[in-house]
């Protein structure tokens, strides 16, 4: 199998193409992302996975690789985009917000096939319920330092597995990758099998 360029620093991500058994090579792409625009969820964060796979092609010097893969997750509730939380402040609040609340978990995957020069870009949702939190639970949770670098600030797979009394999807996407979706688009763009 051909190498892919993991635009991505994520290490559930890196994990997920372990198992996968695809050779790949990480180059964490920095970008701003913020939602200046106030674009709907599904849109940003197709946006920034696109801008993710730009930022590499031009660290590249424009040499276009085969394979580039980026994906961006986020969480929306309340028409609002929740991204990383920038400090524990910033998560207690959101944290609070979810509290007994269902929101939208918003992966966003894009492949880009150096083949055919086109980026395939899908969003995938899952639901995701938080049971009605105590103030001790969030302060619990945030000094676990879980919520650091990640969307909705907290980590399903982790101890914030906790807070969840439900989801409706796919699991995989709140981790960061769903990976069955991921599999679809590599078969879909030719990718496997070679």
């Amino acid at each position: 199998m051909e190498p892919i360029v993991l635009a991505s620093g994520s290490l559930q991500r890196k994990e997920y193409f372990k198992l996968l058994g695809l050779p790949f090579k990480i180059m964490s792409p920095l970008i701003e992302e913020t939602n200046n625009d106030n674009l709907p969820a599904r849109d940003f964060a197709m946006a920034m996975a696109k801008k993710k796979i730009e930022k590499v092609i031009e660290t590249l010097s424009g040499k276009l690789p085969l394979w580039v893969f980026a994906a961006d997750t986020i969480i929306s509730f309340n028409n609002r985009v929740f991204g990383k939380s920038l400090s524990r402040e910033e998560a207690g609040a959101t944290l609070k917000m979810l509290s007994g609340n269902e929101h939208e978990v918003i992966t966003a995957c894009a492949l880009l096939n150096g083949r055919t020069n086109t980026i395939d870009c899908k969003p995938v949702s899952t639901q995701v319920t938080f049971s009605a939190l105590a103030v001790g639970d969030v302060e619990w949770y945030l000094d676990s330092g879980e919520w650091q670098g990640v969307a909705g600030a907290y980590r399903i797979q982790g101890l914030g597995g906790c807070l969840i009394s439900k989801i409706v999807g796919s699991y995989s996407n709140v981790v960061g990758l769903p990976i069955h979706e991921f599999y679809e688009m590599l078969k879909a763009n030719g990718y496997l099998y070679r």
